[in-house]
């Protein structure tokens, strides 16, 4: 009989011993991977919505970044932005950069990768690649020299080059008629070799067996890339287009900076330049806080409407 208790005591206590152990393990495979991704949670919560909600904070207050006390404004530092001829401008600046550099930033490199497609295994391709993306990562403060002496109006290679065909000389940064010209070759010359890459990379990943199969039915080359490439690679045009448009205005802010610093008479300026110069030149600390809210709920706006309308017609899988 003692002998029974001490055996049904003992499995008794082998089996709360296994149920520990198999609660502890559930716990910990539930925590473990929460605990693995909290430093990244943190470094964005710290750096990324903690700034934007002091910001918004910010936004309602008067305060020029040196004096200690804030002065409630309320709405007034979103208001007066509509009477600053400034602002508008930069309004104005940011709409011409929208509408030209998403293109381009999105379309051409989608038809240089069509074009180096068909020689992919040559070793050509290589090269080609190599010096369109090399400007992605050449820093601005290196690439602005060389394109400061590209544009030069009296020693410039371009000036230069186009007075051999009779031309006269042109003024490609100060002249308020090709200052925003210049920063969007410039800004398209700085990012467009990596959206290339991209669409190569999804190009890489059509199944050949679709490709040959279209080619074996007679399908010409456009035919196969209107229905079987393209649909294929929506993912990577919907994710360029998107990120274009999140980040075209600040992509365009290193050549405005560099190259004009918003002029001549504030004609290659935008919203992002206007930010910087209320914050960190004239030290408006409300205003240009009230600006990078506005950037952030217009952004978000616009990032829905592409999500709402243009996500359904992509193809994942």
């Amino acid at each position: 009989m003692a002998s029974i208790r001490t055996t049904t005591k003992g499995a008794t206590s082998s089996g709360d011993v296994a149920r520990r152990r198999f609660t502890w393990y559930k716990i910990k495979e539930g925590v473990i991977p929460y605990l693995l991704i909290a430093p990244l949670l943190i470094l964005v919560a710290v750096f990324v919505y903690w700034p934007l909600i002091y910001s918004t904070y910010l936004s309602f207050f008067d305060w020029n970044f040196v004096r200690p006390d804030k002065n409630f404004v309320g709405w007034d530092n979103y208001t007066q932005l509509l009477d600053d001829p400034r602002f508008l401008r930069s309004l104005h600046g940011t709409w011409i950069y929208l509408v030209t550099l998403i293109p381009i930033q999105v379309f051409l490199p989608l038809g240089l990768a069509m074009l180096l497609w068909p020689i992919r295994r040559a070793k050509s391709q290589g090269a080609y690649r190599v010096i369109l993306f090399s400007p992605t990562v050449v820093a601005w403060s290196v690439g602005a020299v060389m394109w400061l002496w590209i544009f030069n109006p009296l020693q410039g290679l371009l000036n230069k080059v186009i007075a051999e065909f009779g031309v006269e000389r042109v003024n490609w940064l100060s002249d308020r008629n090709t200052a925003i010209w210049t920063v969007i070759i410039v800004a398209t010359w700085k990012t467009l070799g990596f959206n290339l890459l991209l669409y190569l990379a999804a190009l890489e990943a059509v199944p050949h067996d679709y490709v040959e199969a279209a080619s074996l039915d007679g399908a010409s080359n456009w035919q196969i890339m209107r229905t079987i490439r393209f649909p294929l690679i929506t993912p990577t045009f919907f994710f360029v287009l998107v990120t274009t448009v999140i980040s075209v205005n600040d992509d365009v802010f290193g050549a405005i900076n560099v190259l004009t610093e918003g002029g001549p008479f504030e004609s290659t300026t935008n919203i992002i330049y206007y930010l910087y110069e209320q914050g960190f030149k004239y030290f408006q600390i409300g205003d240009a806080s009230a600006v990078a809210t506005i950037i952030f709920v217009a952004t978000v706006f616009l990032t829905w409407l592409q999500f709402r309308f243009i996500e359904g017609h992509v193809h994942y899988g």
